[in-house]
């Protein structure tokens, strides 16, 4: 495995103003909340964990996922596809675009009931 980094941790949450509200209050830097892929989103920086808040997992209808909660963490790697080798793919791989840049994604289930992000940048997000 060469995971590069961990760019954040993905958290699914009903009420995504109030979950914003919540983590300013708590000193947080917060990102406007944004429509992306079917769903709301916005990026948390709290020192230095990373969370993004989802309104809508975009691998929901390949997975029993809570009303709200823990998604998976986020892992940038070198090349998706080896990557990839010898996994089962619960969804992807599939290029999306954000705040982020152009990144090719994918998403595997790991023990423990937990799911992992791979991920490889195809092209930087404005900075």
């Amino acid at each position: 495995m060469v995971v590069t980094k961990l760019t954040n941790l993905a958290v699914k949450v009903g009420d995504l103003d109030a979950a914003c509200r919540w983590y300013r209050s708590a000193g947080a830097e917060v990102t406007a909340p944004i429509d992306w892929e079917g769903a709301r989103r916005a990026d948390v920086s709290l020192g230095p964990l990373q969370i993004t808040l989802f309104t809508r997992a975009v691998y929901e209808d390949a997975a029993t996922l809570p009303a709200e909660g823990f998604l998976h963490a986020a892992l940038l790697v070198d090349n998706l596809d080896d990557e990839l080798t010898g996994h089962s793919v619960l969804w992807g791989p599939a290029v999306v675009s954000g705040p982020f840049g152009v990144r090719r994604i994918a998403f595997v289930e790991a023990p423990g009931g937990i799911r992992l992000e791979f991920m490889e940048q195809i092209e930087e997000g404005p900075r």
